[in-house]
């Protein structure tokens, strides 16, 4: 067994003794990032067990979801949303037509009426977006998807000279991401305009932290937003990732500072799957 190996493990299993007890949901720090760690590994390995914790961590998070429950992106329903989009694209779930009903509902009021905080990915309009843009290629909420995502893009160009420094960066890449989809003309512009308040500041990322998971995370982030990744800087962060010493336990169960995050580095590291987690983050 590789050295790597044995570290899955150990990751495995501190997930399974801790998973179902973490209080939060949520994507980046909860039951929906843990999810997605033994949705994987049960892939790799090749063992019922660990899909079947994820489906019961899913089954948790949906006892957990009700009428009040927040809507932001970090811990909330938009990033749960977002992470259940991802599981039915890489085969782990179902998709049903009405699995997303609720969370529809929920989303469009807090784009429409409710009060938002700010324009960040974890916290305000920007994670709002990142749920509605994997909402757009459903035919059953294309239209409110629309509606909300020209709705938010309303509010960034009313705004965009005020965004704080913290928020630039979550605001460039969600209209860089948006930028895709026809019928959002307006993200160039609005991409030009970002890069015109500052350069560094957007490619600084300031959610990630400096965990050693969101360091990675960093280094693709930047590079595909900014600049495309050489095989050469590949190699070196995965480099990197087999080198994560296990001794510094993380701080936490998620995917961001914790148990979940360095997982799905390591088998990012295996080829054992894609790099489209990271972007989640």
């Amino acid at each position: 067994m590789t050295n790597i190996d044995q570290q899955l493990r150990q990751i495995a299993n501190m997930l399974l003794l801790n998973g179902t007890l973490v209080d939060c949901p949520g994507l980046i720090h909860g039951k929906t990032g843990i999810a997605m760690f033994f949705f994987f590994y049960a892939r790799y390995t090749g063992k019922r067990l660990f899909e079947d914790y994820a489906l019961d961590l899913i089954g948790k998070i949906q006892e957990q979801i009700h009428i009040n429950s927040p809507a932001d992106y970090e811990k909330g329903i938009a990033g749960i949303g977002t992470g259940i989009d991802y599981f039915i694209k890489n085969n782990f779930l179902d998709a049903e037509d009405d699995i997303f009903d609720d969370f529809d509902q929920k989303m469009y009021c807090a784009v429409m009426y409710d009060l938002w905080l700010d324009l960040s990915l974890y916290n305000g309009l920007a994670g709002y977006g990142r749920y509605w843009i994997s909402r757009m290629y459903k035919q059953t909420s294309s239209t409110q998807a629309r509606e909300c995502l020209l709705y938010i893009t309303g509010r960034i160009k009313n705004t965009l000279p005020d965004i704080s420094f913290t928020e630039l960066s979550d605001v460039y890449c969600f209209l860089h991401d948006l930028k895709k989809i026809s019928g959002f003309d307006i993200c160039s512009d609005l991409l030009e305009q970002c890069r015109k308040q500052s350069a560094d500041i957007i490619q600084s990322f300031y959610r990630l932290g400096d965990s050693a998971t969101g360091s990675i995370i960093r280094m693709y982030q930047s590079k595909h937003y900014f600049g495309s990744v050489s095989q050469s800087e590949k190699d070196i962060s995965l480099q990197q990732i087999q080198e994560l010493d296990m001794g510094k336990p993380p701080a936490s169960m998620g995917l961001l500072n914790g148990y979940a995050g360095e997982g799905m580095l390591r088998l990012t590291a295996l080829n054992q799957t894609d790099m489209l987690w990271m972007f989640l983050m």
